[in-house]
Formats: structure tokens, sequence, C-alpha cells
């Protein structure tokens, strides 16, 4: 399913797509277009599951499974032509995701979660490692729709004690690079639960550290921040997040 989603959007990748604003961010008509397929081969694969998409799609369960779409995150880059956008999917039971699938179909790379099998990469299992030395850590940063002062804020004390921090624009590929191991943490303000979902799971899955802003935890189905980062590094993270959600 996330590979055709992919497929669609590539074939329109760097074709003069136009955007138009929404509350929060721009929405396209490949945004639109994608969320309707996904519905679609739900309704005929897994019929009775629900689904709770980014562009309004809601479909009621009547089997208990839940799915959790974002047809196209990182909306901004794939306008803009960069390839750093993905497809996120995610199958909630309860209060659980059974099921997470990140695909990115610009660098043809897809990663995946199952409860009870574990996460995968392109690279094979996926697994949360970096340096356990926070001078040396390389960070991700997000701030979603919240205003850039807030991001700056939230993360100011962190900035000055690792070796660099890189802000790339897909929350879903954000999320899976730390659970592979490719980057050493994320600061991510609050996003959408379209967002997080799969990438939750495969945080869990990989022995990643992750909680909320604030240090609890981070709630599925439920739009919320997260500090996700590599085992060793969280205690050493948290004390110096300082979140408030603030005009």
């Amino acid at each position: 399913m996330a590979a055709r989603v992919g497929r669609l959007l590539m074939g329109s990748f760097r074709g003069g797509i136009e955007s138009t604003q929404k509350v929060a961010g721009i929405v396209t008509d490949l945004d639109r277009r994608a969320e309707a397929l996904i519905a679609a081969d739900l309704k005929v694969t897994f019929p009775g599951d629900g689904l709770l998409a980014e562009e309004g799609t809601e479909l009621e369960s009547s089997t208990g499974y839940r799915w959790i779409a974002d047809p196209l995150d990182g909306t901004t880059n794939y306008v803009a032509g960069i390839p750093h956008f993905g497809v996120s999917l995610a199958c909630v039971y309860g209060a659980e995701v059974v099921l997470g699938v990140v695909h990115s179909p610009a660098m043809s790379e897809t990663f995946t979660v199952a409860r009870g099998g574990g996460a995968h990469g392109p690279d094979g299992p996926m697994r949360a490692k970096g340096t356990s030395d926070l001078k040396q850590a390389v960070f991700l940063l997000n701030k979603c729709y919240l205003p850039s002062p807030i991001l700056w804020e939230t993360a100011r004390e962190l900035l000055g004690r690792i070796r660099a921090f890189r802000y790339l624009g897909c929350i879903s590929l954000d999320i899976a690079y730390v659970a592979a191991g490719r980057v050493d943490g994320l600061i991510l303000l609050p996003a959408e639960p379209w967002d997080i979902a799969a990438g939750l799971a495969m945080l869990e899955a990989s022995g990643a550290g992750y909680a909320g802003l604030s240090g609890g935890p981070v709630p599925v189905g439920e739009p919320s921040g997260i500090v996700a980062t590599a085992p060793e590094l969280l205690e050493q993270v948290l004390p110096l997040v300082q979140f408030q959600d603030r005009p």
C-alpha cells in the first residue's frame, strides 16, 4: 500500500506541483489523491478497519483495528523538489501500534515494524545506536507548526552541548532515522498522530530512548512532542529540554 502511494507521488515529483495553504502547513492535490488511494485499498484489503488520515478521511472500525495514515509527510519538501518526504502508515489495535510502515519513495527506502517481529529497514534489523558521548551527538530538530522561537527555546540548552543538529523536515523519516541508528537523537515539537504513530513503534522495537517533551509517556493516537535518542543519551538530554507551549 505504501509503495503504491509512493509510485503515485513520484509520478508528479518535481513536476511543478501547486499547493494551497491550510490551517497548518500546505496541502496539494497529491495529498488528497494519495489519501483516497489508501482509503480505497483498506476497504478492499482490510474491510471493516477504521482510518484516521491527515486530510480528513475517517472510517469507522468494526474490527477493532484502526489505521493512522499520512499519505504525504513532508509536503513542503515535496513541493520544493527535495527528496526527503515519506508515506507513513500505522495499524493500531487498542492503544498499541501492531504494524507500522514509513516509506521514502524518492530514496527507495522502507522502514517497517510489526508486533512480535521487530523493526527492519534498508540495512536489516533496526537498532537505535549511536554515541554515548553527548558532545559527539548529531540531532535532528523538527518544529512542526509551532513558531520557530519555541523550538529554539526548547532545544537551546541542548544545542550548545552536541556536535551538530540538522533540520530535514519530514517527521516520520526523522523518527525512523533515530530508530535505525542513523542519527543520535530528535527533538520534535508537538505533532499529529499520523506523523508519529508508525515511528513510535519503531523506536520501541529498536531499543531507542524516547519520551514526551516533559519526560512523560507518549500516547498513541494523540498529538505529542517527542524526545528520541540513542539508548544511552535520553537521561542526559531530558533535563536540557525546556518546552513551553506558547504563542
